[in-house]
């Protein structure tokens, strides 16, 4: 080592001076022979000559550089116990270390000094000794280990391989041109100087028959690249692995020997490609190569078409894009008998198509049988339409041995199945979500995650496109896949498929997939279930259904995952209340029932059929003493549908056609009860009267019907009111004790005007009844009044809609009782605006009454009359009760009992009139018709 600095020192010194020493400078030969390092580790000094060239003195000292190591290694493994030392291994490589140190100082130190000192060597043997050099050296660190097990040395390890195998190359050119003869003779004068131990080095060989015999240089030639390669990959070196792969590839092309070649070529080439190297710098090569493959097209077949793809998208100039473009079509017509499978990965470069499942939804549910339907999109890179293509999107079931397994560590998501056969309901549920958030793509190996284990079969679901568009434009195609449903269970997809010409088939596993590569846990999962059979009902219009008249009920029916075969299957429609006042219509009978079979027939898988069911809710205990509500009163039953053996129940709100309020009366020695019908909506349906009966209920004495005063029944139209009137029979009239009554009011329907009942008329078109038992509890009538309507416009009769009217309320006292009594007057909103409500009226001596309110009609019209009550006063009448100007809460009394003559009547109101200028004052016109409405009401009193 100390040699090796002091030689560095001098060639240091001289190179700086002018003039050069001529014992290192003298002659431009290395020395008179090869210097072998064979044959320097037996010389103690260098040779006797009047110059030494620097390559002999680096050789020399090298030399015994590496026996003094081999040395020390033997003398300590001697001395170490056992003969065999457990750390020997790494003593092996650190001396062989040390020895791939020194061999790559020494070629690099005559380098460098070479340089610096302007030596003029002869090139040719130079490279000679360089191959033998690096030969014998990595054979003495063979003596102890292999240079790949030496990770520590790497570097001087690869600098070696890398300088052998350019000096290789260079002695091909003396090997070619035939100028080898000459330095294999002055090889020749440094073997002889190694005597015997030439015998025992491996360069003495290799030299030889590389430079005797051209096929012997090819073979050693790429022997020694090989090697170089495969070291220089084993330490990371893959930039300089790529050259010395290259260099061979040119080597072997200038030898036409272009089937060796290609190999090298190819590996080069894709290399660059999967390193993303810019296609611009590479394209020239890769024409290069391609133009050597298409002498061998069923050879290299998957190349050409890679190599075709990647010079269609990105080569310079657009001819040749089309024209390459060309040629793959060409070829993949050419060979449809072969095969070619291609796996695309999201980090694969160049792609020719691009898949997006963007629109595929994550979660899918059918049934068996059902057409599936998704869409997805397909970008195609290439230059021209894909006219001969296939896709497919393939998903596969995730079996149920899967979902029992422990979860532990498993990427796939496990999922169970629970059907509750109660309640008719399948239950999914996710008890292992997997590391879907987690899973990187390059831990997945080529063939994907399985599903399940290899020993079962599975079963998937292909979506194909069945209408085929004709070709595959350039840029983004959506495309619409179907496949029909078949076994029940959750099927994940597995991968997307695209077929192009029946020869290239490319795969895009689902983790390649770029929504589902950023989110895992988008990867579509398809769930097949059983559908049962069911029955609904469709909303009933308007939201509620009438009772009192026929009504329409649509039923809707589904099949269900399962075809209904029997042609004979029907619904027994009937309702949940055994006591329910429904009846149903009979189609096979004609007639109203308590429940109803309409017939259903065979149905398909997932067909639908609509069912009509007319039903008729009859009216009962409709009646109150108190005033009318605005609105009915809703009441809801039950609907029970049977069919295939089991049983649906719906729940139908219905609202009665009329409202009723009865209130009862004596009149003078009458006893008189009064049932006043409302009808406040615009239903469509205009009532028939037939027949209105009252009947005392009693078992002892026989029924005597009450006599009906408005015996002349009148149909009642919508949004009005209407009043019945009987005389209750005359054993009953003075009677105080409650009496039960029935009443029974028959009626039928039409239609009125443009109203479209959306029922038969033979459906509809029947008698009505609507029964009541009511309990009578007869009150003397105290007053009875009579009211009329008079407009207050000057030489007016009838009444218009916001003008004033005058309300003249007539009273006569049945009780010959002088009192001050409270007259009231109420009225709907909508109908009728009225300021003044109460007021006081004073009774006289001959028992008369009269006072008036000012009403303003509110619609045009039939209105009916407010109503009218009267309250006791507590007000104490004094002299100036005149000038008393509103009525206190506290004066109001009892409410007193009386019969009201103009209960149930109507005013026909018109619409609004424009006053003439020669019209009379109102005040008159006022006072006019008040004297003669008394006049009349006198003679209608006497």
């Amino acid at each position: 080592d100390e040699l090796d600095a002091l030689l560095s020192l001098i060639v240091d010194h001289f190179s700086k001076e002018s003039t050069k020493p001529s014992w290192l400078c003298g002659e431009s030969h290395i020395g008179d022979g090869c210097p072998l390092l064979t044959a320097l580790a037996q010389c103690n000094a260098p040779p006797q000559r009047r110059s030494v060239s620097l390559i002999e003195i680096r050789s020399l000292i090298v030399a015994h550089q590496i026996i003094v190591s081999l040395r020390i290694f033997d003398e300590r493994v001697r001395h170490l116990s056992g003969g065999s030392p457990p750390n020997a291994i790494q003593m092996k490589c650190d001396f062989a270390a040390i020895i791939l140190r020194y061999s790559n100082h020494c070629i690099t130190s005559i380098c460098e000094e070479c340089s610096a000192m302007g030596l003029k060597l002869d090139h040719g043997e130079v490279q000679c000794w360089t191959v033998a050099f690096c030969v014998e050296a990595m054979q003495f660190v063979s003596l102890l280990t292999q240079a790949a097990h030496v990770e520590h040395a790497s570097y001087f390890a690869c600098s070696l391989s890398t300088r052998k195998c350019a000096a290789i190359t260079e002695l091909g050119k003396y090997v070619e041109s035939g100028e080898s003869k000459a330095l294999l003779a002055w090889f020749e004068k440094g073997v002889a100087l190694c005597a015997r131990s030439a015998a025992e080095s491996n360069a003495v060989v290799e030299i030889r028959l590389i430079l005797s015999d051209q096929q012997q240089f090819t073979h050693y030639m790429q022997k020694y690249h090989e090697s170089s390669i495969a070291l220089l990959k084993h330490f990371g070196w893959k930039r300089q692995s790529k050259l010395l792969g290259w260099q061979l590839a040119n080597f072997l092309l200038s030898s036409d020997r272009v089937e060796g070649a290609l190999p090298y070529l190819l590996k080069f080439v894709s290399g660059l490609i999967r390193e993303g190297v810019s296609l611009l710098l590479v394209e020239r090569t890769l024409v290069l190569v391609v133009q050597h493959l298409e002498a061998s097209p069923n050879l290299y077949l998957k190349e050409l078409v890679d190599f075709y793809v990647i010079l269609s998208i990105h080569s310079a100039e657009k001819n040749d894009r089309l024209a390459y473009c060309k040629r793959l079509f060409a070829l993949l017509e050419r060979n449809n008998s072969t095969k070619i499978r291609h796996s695309v990965r999201s980090s694969t470069p160049h792609r020719a198509l691009y898949i997006s499942a963007k629109s595929i939804p994550s979660r899918i549910t059918a049934t068996p049988g059902d057409v599936l339907r998704i869409a997805i999109t397909v970008t195609n890179n290439l230059p021209l339409s894909l006219e001969n293509y296939l896709v497919r999107c393939v998903f596969r079931m995730a079996s149920s041995s899967c979902s029992r397994q422990k979860p532990t560590g498993g990427r796939s998501p496990l999922f169970e199945c629970s059907y509750n056969h109660a309640d008719g309901v399948n239950r999914f549920g996710c008890i292992w979500k997997g590391e879907y958030g987690v899973l990187p793509r390059d831990s997945v190996s080529e063939t994907d995650v399985p599903i399940c284990s290899g020993d079962e079969p599975q079963k998937s679901i292909v979506f194909e496109e069945r209408e085929k568009r004709g070709e595959l434009r350039g840029g983004n195609n959506v495309l619409t896949l179907e496949a029909k449903a078949s076994d029940v269970g959750v099927y994940m997809l597995e991968n997307v498929d695209i077929e192009v010409a029946g020869v290239l088939y490319v795969t895009f596993a689902w983790m390649d997939i770029p929504e589902i590569e950023r989110d895992n846990s988008r990867r579509p999962i398809c769930f097949v279930y059983r559908k049962a059979a069911t029955v609904s009902l469709r909303a009933v219009k308007g939201g509620y259904a009438l009772s009192g008249v026929a009504q329409r009920l649509d039923f809707e029916l589904s099949s269900g995952s399962e075809p209904i075969g029997d042609a004979s299957t029907s619904l027994r429609v009937t309702s949940s209340n055994k006591a329910s006042n429904i009846e149903f219509w009979d189609e096979s009978t004609s007639k109203w029932l308590k429940w109803c079979h309409p017939q259903v027939g065979s149905l398909a898988v997932n067909e639908h059929r609509s069912m009509t069911v007319y039903i008729c809710k009859a009216l009962r205990n409709l009646t109150t003493y108190d005033e009318a509500d605005s609105d009915v009163a809703t009441t809801s039953d039950q609907i029970c549908v049977e069919w295939l053996g089991k049983e649906w129940t719906f729940v139908v709100e219905f609202r009665s056609l009329i409202s009723v309020r009865a209130t009862t009366s004596l009149l003078e020695d009458k006893a008189l009860l009064e049932m006043q019908m409302s009808r406040v909506r615009d239903d469509g349906w205009v009532i028939l009267p037939q027949e209105a009966v009252l009947l005392e209920s009693s078992i002892d004495e026989p029924q005597i019907p009450a006599k009906l005063l408005n015996t002349k029944l009148t149909p009642i139209v919508p949004k009005s009111s209407y009043r019945i009137v009987w005389v209750l029979p005359p054993r009953r009239q003075h009677s105080e004790e409650t009496v039960e009554h029935e009443i029974r009011f028959a009626y039928r329907v039409r239609a009125n005007g443009h109203f479209d009942p959306d029922i038969p008329e033979g459906v509809y078109d029947r008698e009505y009844v609507y029964e009541e038992d009511i309990a009578l509890t007869v009150q003397r009538a105290c007053y009875e009044l009579c009211a009329q309507l008079l407009s207050s416009q000057p030489g007016a009769v009838l009444c218009r809609v916001d003008s004033a009217c005058d309300l003249i309320v007539s009273l006569r006292s049945l009780t010959n009782k002088v009192e001050t009594v409270v007259i009231g007057v109420d009225a709907d909103s909508r109908f009728w605006a009225i300021n003044e409500k109460h007021k006081l009226l004073y009774v006289k001596e001959s028992g008369l009454g009269q006072t008036s309110f000012s009403v303003v009609p509110k619609m045009v019209g039939f209105l009916p009359y407010p109503s009218i009550t009267v309250y006791c006063c507590h007000h104490l009448r004094t002299s100036s009760d005149k000038s008393l100007g509103h009525i206190e809460q506290s004066m109001f009394g009892a409410h007193l009992a009386s019969f009201i003559r103009t209960n149930g009547k109507q005013v026909h109101v018109l619409g609004a009139f424009n006053p003439s200028a020669d019209q009379k004052s109102t005040s008159s016109d006022k006072s006019r018709r008040l004297k003669e409405a008394k006049s009349r009401l006198t003679k209608l009193f006497d």
